[in-house]
């Protein structure tokens, strides 16, 4: 009897959206417990209280009275409410200490069983009950029904502080990247858990040229979302300051390794690209980005230091290189080339195979003369293919910045021009007439 009866509570509180605020949840299983339960386990009613400064007011009613009740409060120097706040689960009778009829027949013509849930306000699920708790049965489901709903309202607010901290990461992440003159960009970031420990941004800087970031904190989920949240706005911090690249490099790792998680690290690259194609950059640690170029020849921007973190006096320098026109820069994290390639067997002595630098290549190789947005689909397009479509074990981020010829760019940058021009003379012939 025991475990069928708390399956059945599970079974009906499983069907209770987590994502809704903990009352909106607490308000629903009190209506799934009562409507769907109440004839096989005894239950005529129900109603949740929600903790203020001195009293628990009622917020929702199911049987009995109804709604014809909200609003109506119990004072927390009630002896029964002293007991309940004490001891969490609670049968209430004529016989039970303190017990007032006046302040019970308010709220139910039955006997009552109550639990206490919650914290910072707590709540009140109470029952009215129509059998005695002769044989124990009631505190039992009193301890199924505590033990289910507490377990929900933990899910419910961890499943909220994901939401929270997934909102903050969407948040640090570029809504639209900037345009630069002359370059096309593109860029997705996929984390392995509902948040990631990657992070990318394009921010645009002062003479129209614009700042490049992609970086990876070790591990993925929470932790690793909030150390790279981090070291997000450390770097635009020390952007908007207009430090020295290496200089705002050699700050963040301090502060970084200052914070005492010496187990947890982060690899950054960050890079500046003006309208000349000209791209000064620090990689600290990270996957060397690939610079394509028209020749055919593939030149990796390795790490000019140490990964962020476990060295305090760790030192970065520059590194400068040029994008040509029809060049193609890709940024990304590890977690794109160890994808594991599904569907082969794995043998006890051969890992699974990775996607890996080589088939990387190959696929934008392919791809040069297609704009920044094809090249980034056909990328993702084959690791997903690689991957079989599973979810991945690792977060992933890419970055395409392309720079477009002069037949691509040269012609749609005159007839812009044109259109300028023209906007600008039919003004000065309306002003003049």
């Amino acid at each position: 009897m025991g475990k069928k009866l708390y399956r059945d509570i599970e079974h009906l509180l499983r069907r209770i959206d987590t994502n809704l605020g903990a009352e909106d949840m607490l308000r629903a299983s009190l209506h799934a417990i009562v409507v769907d339960g109440a004839e096989e386990h005894g239950i005529e009613s129900g109603r949740l209280y929600r903790e203020r400064e001195t009293d628990y007011e009622l917020v929702a009613s199911e049987g009995e009275y109804g709604d014809g009740i909200l609003g109506k409060t119990i004072a927390k120097d009630y002896a029964v409410i002293q007991e309940l706040e004490q001891n969490r689960i609670l049968m209430i009778d004529p016989e039970s200490p303190g017990f007032d009829p006046a302040v019970e027949d308010q709220f139910s013509v039955h006997d009552s069983a109550a639990v206490l849930v919650g914290d910072h306000p707590a709540y009140i699920l109470s029952f009215g009950v129509r059998d005695a708790d002769e044989d124990g049965q009631l505190h039992f489901i009193l301890e199924s029904i505590r033990t289910a709903v507490g377990l929900k309202l933990r899910q419910s607010g961890l499943e909220s502080q994901m939401r929270h901290a997934r909102r903050i990461q969407m948040s640090l992440l570029p809504h639209q990247l900037p345009e630069v003159p002359g370059f096309q960009m593109a860029a997705v970031s996929i984390p392995a858990e509902d948040v990631g420990g990657d992070i990318y941004d394009a921010q645009p800087l002062d003479g129209g040229a614009v700042g490049l970031t992609i970086g990876d904190a070790s591990g993925h989920g929470l932790p690793a979302a909030l150390q790279a949240r981090d070291v997000m706005t450390g770097l635009r911090m020390g952007i908007a300051q207009e430090h020295k690249i290496n200089t705002t490099m050699n700050i963040l790792n301090s502060v970084i390794h200052q914070s005492g998680l010496v187990s947890r690290f982060v690899s950054v690259f960050y890079g500046e690209l003006e309208e000349t194609g000209n791209l000064v950059y620090v990689n600290g640690g990270h996957c060397p980005p690939l610079l394509f170029s028209s020749s055919g020849r593939v030149f990796e921007l390795a790490s000019t230091g140490p990964v962020l973190g476990p060295l305090p006096e760790a030192e970065y320098r520059r590194g400068y290189a040029s994008i040509y026109p029809g060049e193609v820069l890709v940024l990304f994290t590890d977690g794109l080339l160890e994808r594991k390639e599904a569907g082969v067997p794995e043998h006890e002595d051969e890992p699974p195979s990775e996607y890996g630098q080589e088939r990387l290549i190959d696929v934008v190789q392919a791809q040069m003369d297609q704009p920044a947005q094809a090249i980034l689909e056909a990328l993702m397009g084959d690791v997903t293919v690689f991957g079989n479509g599973r979810g991945w074990e690792d977060d992933v981020t890419v970055m395409v910045i392309r720079r477009m010829t002069a037949e691509e760019y040269e012609p749609r940058h005159l007839l812009e021009t044109i259109r300028r021009d023209r906007g600008r003379a039919h003004t000065v012939v309306k002003n003049g007439s």
